[in-house]
């Protein structure tokens, strides 16, 4: 029987890749409704679906001609995802019938369950296929358990298994591979589709696919997820390797195999971009980089496809609603519909023939408004608005003081605390041209090092709506004058990256980050720039923009550091740009001398007209 298991599958392999056939282009004159991440959330997927009016009480499709688009991840953490495919699937047929269509575009978590990554699996929708699991299939991969982890037969392993693979675990993997009910079902739906202007995915379009047609997008992602299936199936049933292997730890078991073509095929799709950050299931860079370089890449990405907009799942916003970005190309519609795990409420879109968008909620039926999301997340502590941190770093008790070796300006690392919150902070008091804005200037004070140029620095990029130089104010400490400025957890410099050959896996391309930094830098002169205070949160390597003290000169030229750099000024920062007027640049006079406001506004100018 094994033997001619293995004749089969080899039989399998041997075949040309299968990759079903799927139209992604569609044109209506009907509405067309929009639903982010269900989750399993099967009650308020329900619920929603009657309040637009798309199904009936016995659940039958209503909506005519009319299409419905969920932007995938219906599975992992929640109870019911077998009910929602199931629902899904008759929704489809009778969609189909009546003229109107529902379409799936696969998110992450529809991946990750077809290749054997079960970490949101939730208990209940492992349960809900405990009664198609047979006695056998279990004892056999018990088997496999045992073999995996060289343990013993007995009671401890018997339990740690039942624990770890309970009831249902089996029937449900075998439901979703690519052969079963499940697993050919997910197989059939697009990654990428089009209706009208309107594109939909579940992450984003990242760089990755910037040359590709949406056919090839399609059609790349499901060749290499299917031919992966295919070669781990093999492996599978070959015993090279356990069933039980973590994805990225499967390479390691095929070390010893002979390096045939099966071989190859399994590195290259185990490494293709269907798995990597950068597939559209799983980029995050449309709804979180910022705007000042996505927000072209992007626009001029989709251009070519006919299409003004792309809605996306996947980040869920802060808010809970749903959120436009990049000037209203982008529309995130993940607003936490699984309320048990994420806290959210369902909302669905629905798109009008003229393009106009009526935004539903899923219980109440009341009619919202999409937030506008911030150019960057979780910019402040506890979510505060810049004024928050700006009040607190003005009037909150220091608890603590402490001299940092940040520089050669000795500046202090303060703790602040009002009420049970606290927050850390540096205060920067060095000034080599004390009264400089007021004096009369002098050559000499180009060379300057001042505390006020940061919070100069700070008014400039809220001004320009950057966001991305920490909140600074004015503090006397200890009869000193300087300045609080937010203090920045968990940073790396851009000298670790490159002294430690760190690998780059930043969801925003490192090369934008720097050319928008250098473009700052060249408005305010900057000419304290390298790279160990070139600064990326560790846990996304999104850059900030720190250290301002010595800029703000009068000359019009680039910086020595910047001399060699090719800054390519965005459209989005050029016409920020072109919206910084003379008057708001005055409002710069407290910390900056007029012969600095008049040369930043030259700066400005020669940015705008490309010559500098």
């Amino acid at each position: 029987m094994r033997v001619l298991q293995r004749i089969l599958i080899t039989i399998l392999i041997a075949l040309p890749s299968f990759v079903v056939a799927y139209e992604y282009v569609y044109k209506t004159d009907e509405n067309v409704f929009v639903v982010g991440d269900i989750h399993g959330a099967y009650d308020e997927f329900v619920t929603t679906l009657k309040t637009a009016g798309l199904v009936d009480e016995k659940l039958n499709w209503t909506g005519g001609a009319a299409h419905l688009v969920s932007l995938g991840d219906i599975v992992d953490r929640g109870p019911r995802s077998r009910d929602v495919i199931d629902l899904i699937m008759k929704l489809q047929e009778q969609a189909d019938k009546a003229g109107g269509k529902v379409h799936v575009v696969l998110g992450n978590h529809e991946v990750m369950i077809m290749q054997g990554d079960w970490r949101y699996l939730s208990a209940e929708e492992i349960a809900a296929f405990a009664k198609d699991e047979r006695i056998r299939e279990r004892k056999e991969a018990y088997e496999v358990y045992l073999r995996s982890y060289r343990l013993e037969d007995n009671e401890a392993s018997q339990a740690q298994f039942d624990t770890s693979f309970p009831p249902g675990f089996f029937a449900h993997v075998e439901a979703h591979n690519r052969k079963g009910k499940y697993g050919r079902w997910i197989l059939k739906q697009p990654f990428l589709l089009k209706i009208n202007d309107n594109l939909f995915t579940h992450g984003g379009l990242s760089p990755e696919v910037e040359e590709m047609s949406i056919e090839e997008i399609n059609e790349s992602q499901k060749e290499d997820l299917n031919d992966y299936l295919r070669v781990w199936e093999f492996y599978l049933n070959d015993d090279t390797m356990p069933l039980f292997a973590p994805f990225y730890q499967r390479p390691d078991f095929l070390k010893n195999t002979r390096k045939n073509s099966r071989h190859k095929t399994f590195i290259r799709t185990h490494n293709s971009l269907i798995f990597s950050p950068e597939a559209t299931t799983w980029y995050r860079g449309n709804a979180l980089c910022h705007p000042y370089f996505e927000e072209d890449r992007l626009k001029a990405q989709i251009a070519p496809m006919d299409a003004t907009r792309l809605w996306v799942g996947h980040t869920t916003t802060v808010a809970r609603k749903m959120a436009t970005r990049l000037s209203g190309a982008l529309i995130i519609m993940d607003t936490g519909m699984l309320a048990s795990y994420y806290r959210g409420q369902p909302w669905i879109a629905k798109i009008y023939p003229d393009r106009s968008v009526d935004y539903i909620h899923g219980q109440t039926g009341e009619l919202g408004t999409p937030v506008i999301s911030p150019v960057r997340d979780f910019v402040n502590p506890y979510r505060w608005s810049d004024e928050k941190v700006e009040d607190f770093l003005r009037n909150a008790t220091i608890v603590d003081m402490e001299e940092t070796e940040e520089g050669r300006t000795n500046p202090f690392r303060v703790t602040l605390k009002k009420g049970k919150r606290e927050i850390r902070a540096i205060f920067k008091h060095h000034d080599t041209e004390p009264l400089a804005e007021k004096l009369r200037w002098k050559n000499s004070m180009n060379d300057a090092d001042r505390y006020q140029y940061e919070v100069a620095a700070y008014k400039l990029d809220r001004i320009l709506g950057i966001g991305l130089v920490p909140v600074t104010v004015e503090r006397v400490v200890n009869d000193v004058e300087g300045v609080m400025q937010l203090w920045l957890e968990d940073l790396t410099s851009y000298l670790t990256i490159n002294e430690d050959n760190i690998p780059y896996q930043g969801m925003c391309e490192l090369s934008e980050q720097i050319n928008f930094l250098d473009s700052f830098d060249y408005l305010i002169a900057n000419k304290d720039r390298n790279q160990s205070n070139i600064l990326f949160s560790k846990s996304d390597l999104q850059i900030w923009f720190i250290d301002h003290s010595r800029a703000f000169g009068t000359s019009t030229k680039r910086p020595e550091m910047l001399k060699r750099s090719d800054i390519n000024l965005t459209p989005r920062f050029k016409k920020a740009l072109e919206s910084l007027t003379d008057e708001q640049l005055e409002t710069l006079r407290p910390w900056l001398n007029k012969k600095q406001i008049e040369a930043l506004a030259k700066r400005r100018d020669k940015m705008i007209r490309g010559k500098f």
